[in-house]
């Protein structure tokens, strides 16, 4: 049920893994524009030849995405409750 839904919504799945790039990857802008091109152009590719398998990868790369900085957030939150804690 989601392949169809990913197809259907490529150009904005696109767009959203870039945003969430620029969002994300603002402490190092070199590598946020490395990033950025390279998104950019597997997304480009993957519309102008017509590769349906394409909109799960720019999904998986947003999940990636957003899964970094989550892991970022629970390491911090793991290393404030063990200096609460004592340990």
């Amino acid at each position: 049920m989601l392949y169809p839904i990913l197809v259907e919504h490529y150009i904005w799945f696109s767009l959203l893994l870039l945003a969430v790039t620029w969002w994300t990857r603002r402490e190092a802008p070199n590598s946020r524009t490395n990033f950025i091109y390279g998104y950019g152009m597997l997304a480009t590719l993957g519309f102008v030849l017509a590769f349906d398998w394409m909109a799960g990868v720019v999904f998986g790369l947003l999940c990636l995405e957003v899964g970094r900085v989550f892991k970022a957030w629970l390491n911090k939150k793991e290393a404030s409750l063990k200096e609460k804690s004592g340990d």
